[in-house]
């Protein structure tokens, strides 16, 4: 078990999902945004689905499509929720979860009522982020459950459970090596850490 719920975005290989639905992640992110380099076709999200039993699967859309595209593809594919970006506008809510990236520089304009897991994201090193950063997504997770896509050290995961009582973080699936072989050394080290 672990201390906190988990999501992987950009998932794209057979090997990614099974390692992480064994490591107890939550939730399994397949990119949907034609021609960028993660994209993952419907039939190869069958394909990996099929074979992974545990986590729930989350169609990423980067927001630029319209509601119904979003819609036709839930309905021809098995995910149980979508994840969208930060510059979405759909004002009508889903048929299944939402998580919407929300960027650290605008928090203050993020909630609205159709996002059920806002995810609060930032590329810059979590050790700069400043106090006034982290009161500011401190104030959000009191109003609601909030997952954390912040660029992280594995050893700052500790600092991260206790002090910014998020819902859920979110993780990286990445390229294989070869097919079936992947190290997931600093991976494992992060679940390690995350273990009850």
């Amino acid at each position: 078990m672990l201390k906190t719920k988990v999501k992987i975005n950009q998932v794209n290989n057979l090997t990614d999902a099974r390692y992480f639905a064994a490591m107890g992640a939550d939730y399994l992110g397949f990119c949907c945004n034609l021609g960028t380099e993660k994209y993952c076709s419907p039939n190869k999200i069958k394909e990996i689905t099929d074979w992974v039993a545990g986590p729930q699967f989350v169609l990423e859309f980067d927001g630029w499509q319209s509601k119904d595209d979003i819609q036709s593809i839930l309905n021809d594919n098995n995910g149980q929720a979508i994840h969208i970006g930060p510059f979405a506008s759909y004002e009508n809510n889903f048929s299944v979860p939402v998580f919407k990236d929300v960027l650290l520089e605008s928090l203050e304009e993020s909630i609205n009522t159709g996002i059920d897991f806002p995810v609060i994201r930032s590329e810059k090193p979590f050790s700069q982020l400043t106090n006034i950063e982290l009161q500011s997504i401190n104030q959000l997770l009191l109003i609601k459950p909030c997952f954390l896509d912040l660029n992280f050290k594995p050893e700052e995961i500790f600092y991260i459970i206790e002090h910014l009582p998020c819902y859920g973080i979110i993780l990286r699936g990445g390229e294989e090596e070869k097919i079936g072989m992947k190290s997931f050394e600093e991976l494992d080290h992060i679940f390690s850490l995350l273990e009850v």
